[in-house]
């Protein structure tokens, strides 16, 4: 456990490995987006760690992948190689079968769930069809808001 170096000061066992300091949930989607967070006693046991998307093994920093998502496990990729991992499942797979690709956690958090890295995560969810289900929200038809949009 340690102080995050934020103006919160929270109390915190989340720990970056890539600047090798104390990061709340606040500073982790603020400033460390990218960036590979475990607890403290996991850094302790094995300070080696990939800085790169597991599902395509570039780097996570890379522009050209676009944008990052971080899990409730706290595993990183990018998003565009989550959606694309989670769009070879059936069609029929239960919101229990999205699970992480490293570590199995399921991916969709709980209703009661709340945190910066949860709503972070509800909110990229929350634009594919895939994973609405999984939140609990209704579909979004593409072809009818794409031939509302070419008809005006």
């Amino acid at each position: 456990m340690g102080l995050c170096k934020c103006p919160k000061k929270k109390v915190t066992n989340l720990f970056c490995f890539e600047h090798r300091v104390n990061v709340c949930e606040h500073c982790l989607v603020a400033n460390h987006p990218k960036c590979i967070v475990q607890s403290y006693l996991q850094w302790l046991q094995d300070s080696d760690y990939n800085p790169n998307c597991t599902l395509c093994n570039r780097a996570l920093t890379d522009e050209e992948c676009g944008q990052c998502v971080r899990l409730i496990c706290y595993d990183v990729y990018h998003w565009a190689c989550l959606n694309a991992y989670a769009k070879t499942l059936p069609a029929n797979t239960a919101p229990a079968g999205y699970t992480c690709p490293s570590c199995n956690t399921g991916i969709f958090p709980a209703e009661n769930q709340v945190s910066p890295v949860v709503n972070a995560l509800r909110e990229i969810l929350s634009q594919v069809n895939w994973a609405r289900i999984g939140l609990g929200l209704p579909l979004v038809c593409v072809d009818l808001i794409h031939n509302i949009s070419v008809k005006i």
